[in-house]
């Protein structure tokens, strides 16, 4: 049902996110880095890269092993057939007219790119959106409980007193 790859970079991402409570910063410098690293590996798993869009590690291992790979290149150009006993070609004459190159007909590219090929996409069939909302949903639960612990609840007492 799901892919445990994509699974596992958002488990690692969640981790992530959480871990960042312990960096030495204010509350709210907290939440925004351990909310772009959230985001940023909920973007890695849907990441698909190359035409026929492959995971980036894939992608990767393609583009090292043909960066490496050997390649035949022939520098050489066909043999150009010329005889001895060739009749010296004749000089031009008015009288023969003027020579015209016959050029081909220029061509224009006439699509209007909703065809192209783009060379990144985001697998959302593949992923899905309940594994991402239960990683973000999970985090910000993680994120309420520790603010909740660390003064929270006295700023949230002010708004329930009874008067």
């Amino acid at each position: 049902m799901f892919n445990d790859r994509d699974l596992g970079i958002l488990g690692a991402g969640a981790l992530l996110a959480v871990l960042c409570l312990f960096l030495p910063l204010s509350f709210t410098g907290k939440v925004v880095i351990g909310f772009l690293v959230l985001v940023g590996f909920m973007a890695l798993a849907l990441l698909r890269l190359g035409p026929d869009r492959v995971p980036p590690e894939v992608w990767l291992t393609r583009r090292f092993r043909y960066s490496m790979q050997t390649r035949q290149y022939v520098n050489q150009q066909t043999a150009t057939r010329k005889t001895e006993n060739a009749q010296p070609s004749q000089k031009h004459t008015p009288e023969q007219g003027t020579f015209e190159r016959k050029q081909p007909a220029p061509a224009f590219n006439t699509h209007t790119g909703s065809d192209t090929v783009r060379p990144v996409g985001l697998a959302w069939d593949e992923v899905g959106v309940y594994p991402l909302l239960t990683v973000l949903l999970g985090v910000v639960g993680v994120y309420f409980a520790v603010w909740l612990a660390n003064g929270g609840a006295q700023e949230l007492s002010v708004w329930f007193i009874w008067r």
